[in-house]
């Protein structure tokens, strides 16, 4: 399925992402200050591409189409992974308000930052492997090669 390679391909690169922002959060925990701006450039990334570009696309093309589809039969599955966006929105936020703080030495920011940066990044991969490995293959079996087609188009 097309629209499935698109978003797997996506979650590589979210992947890749999350292990820079865990290497930072390593870092951090060992006594090193890794850079504002790093964080800053993360948090961009994650709220533009991982949310606004990747999230949307099942959010509003694939969640709803296969809603309508199966008559709600998945929408407890589709339930828990919106669940987990919003959970991943909510600390990417925590992350962003954090910033400044770490950034002038403030200790309870620094421990906000650190917090949230697991949280995030714990959530998020296994949201990733939920939907590569489980929800995907749901979806396989529940898309024709039409309806696949016609999210494709709308995913690039």
């Amino acid at each position: 399925m097309k629209s499935l390679e698109i978003l797997i391909k996506e979650h590589a690169l979210i992947l890749h992402a999350l292990e820079c922002l865990s290497a930072a959060r390593d870092k951090l925990e060992k006594g090193k200050r890794p850079p504002e701006e790093f964080f800053q450039k993360a948090v961009e990334f994650f709220q533009t591409f991982a949310d606004k570009f990747h999230h949307f696309k099942k959010e509003y093309l694939m969640f709803g189409l296969l809603s309508q589809k199966k008559d709600g039969a998945h929408d407890g599955e589709i339930g828990t992974l919106r669940f987990q966006h919003e959970r991943c929105r909510t600390f990417i936020g925590e992350i962003e308000k954090s910033i400044k703080g770490y950034s002038a030495g403030d200790e309870i920011a620094t421990t906000m930052l650190l917090e949230n940066l697991a949280s995030y990044t714990s959530l998020l991969k296994l949201h990733i492997y939920i939907e590569d490995r489980i929800f995907f293959k749901m979806v396989k079996k529940t898309l024709s090669e039409n309806e696949d087609h016609a999210l494709f188009v709308q995913c690039l």
